[in-house]
């Protein structure tokens, strides 16, 4: 569903409001909203934004990346009438002579009353008003919700005339769409195990035997920052995750719960992250070693607390296949 302020289908001239009917334009119109103005940060329904961290999807493991996307908006500000086609709306004058503003108001039982100044601009061929459009399609929420969120945008976003070669009006960001793309931008590490015992050759561990295992990739706090500049300034939103635990599985084999990512095995070390073997490897590919990382996240923005994130994060189990040998020995 897309919703603008009549103004804007009112653009293409009086047609399109006789098209529309009074009931579809008065809903339409609901809630026009006063603009402000920075630099432009929106085109065609889309919001540039910043985003930068430690886990961003292509990244390289522990190094901070940074990048530009572009993301669907809820909400944004486009162009209307030039200066002199909107004095000539209201005055009902050159283009609109004789069904301007007041011929629409009593043919279609609107009350629209001119915006403040526009006289001013009578002759103004370059500079546009700009009003607000909103669709649902980019919206993540119920029906209700996105009109109460586009009542709200309207209610803050006036149809504003911008002069040529100035700013153009700038939406608000919600902090929930910059939360949202830091989400879409973040990969977590795949488990990738390493473990010990390890026989030279074959890497393979033995039966009956704690077997040590942590995750290759140390790293276990991970963030990604969406940022836009906006005219009140840079507004972010943050998405902060950390490494709670990992689970190491087999088949024929003990289970470990891990607290974190495991120790790595060295002489004098202590760890709680261990797998034992009952069996030696079917085959000689190895025994199929299941791994699972277990995330929590959370999240902050500009003037919002931390907060859980509405989804926690899921990643995909690795498989490593062990190869699990037996020693035989001689008893006398």
């Amino acid at each position: 569903m897309l919703i603008k302020p009549r103004h804007l289908f009112l653009t293409a001239g009086l047609s399109a409001v006789l098209a529309l009917g009074s009931t579809q334009a008065a809903q339409a119109g609901a809630g026009e909203g006063s603009g402000e103005t920075g630099t432009p940060t929106t085109s065609g329904g889309t919001i540039t934004i910043t985003v930068t961290g430690t886990a961003l999807k292509g990244g390289s493991a522990g190094q901070s990346a940074t990048r530009t996307v572009s993301v669907p908006a809820p909400c944004w500000m486009e162009p209307s009438y030039t200066g002199k086609e909107y004095y000539e709306f209201v005055t009902g004058t050159g283009e609109y002579e004789g069904k301007g503003m007041s011929w629409v108001n009593a043919h279609m039982g609107e009350n629209m009353e001119p915006e403040p100044g526009y006289e001013a601009y009578k002759n103004d061929t370059a500079g546009h008003w700009w009003g607000g459009t909103c669709t649902s399609g980019n919206f993540d929420g119920s029906i209700k919700e996105f009109f109460d969120f586009a009542d709200k945008f309207f209610a803050a976003h006036k149809f504003t005339f911008i002069p040529a070669g100035q700013p153009e009006p700038v939406p608000p960001v919600p902090p929930e769409l910059l939360r949202d793309a830091a989400i879409a931008e973040m990969e977590l590490p795949t488990p990738a195990i390493d473990w010990n015992p390890k026989r030279a050759g074959t890497g393979g561990t033995l039966v009956n035997l704690d077997t040590w295992v942590w995750l290759k990739d140390r790293r276990d706090k991970l963030f990604v920052r969406a940022s836009a500049n906006t005219l009140g300034g840079p507004t972010f939103a943050q998405v902060d995750v950390a490494l709670t635990g990992m689970t190491v599985s087999a088949p024929g084999a003990t289970t470990a719960e891990c607290q974190g990512p495991g120790v790595p095995y060295a002489e004098g070390a202590t760890g709680e992250c261990s797998i034992q073997f009952n069996r030696a490897s079917a085959s000689a590919a190895g025994t199929a070693v299941t791994t699972r990382t277990n995330w929590h996240g959370t999240w902050f923005a500009t003037n919002r607390a931390v907060a859980e994130l509405p989804t926690q994060p899921v990643v995909t189990p690795s498989v490593t296949n062990i190869r699990v040998n037996e020693v035989q020995a001689v008893v006398r």
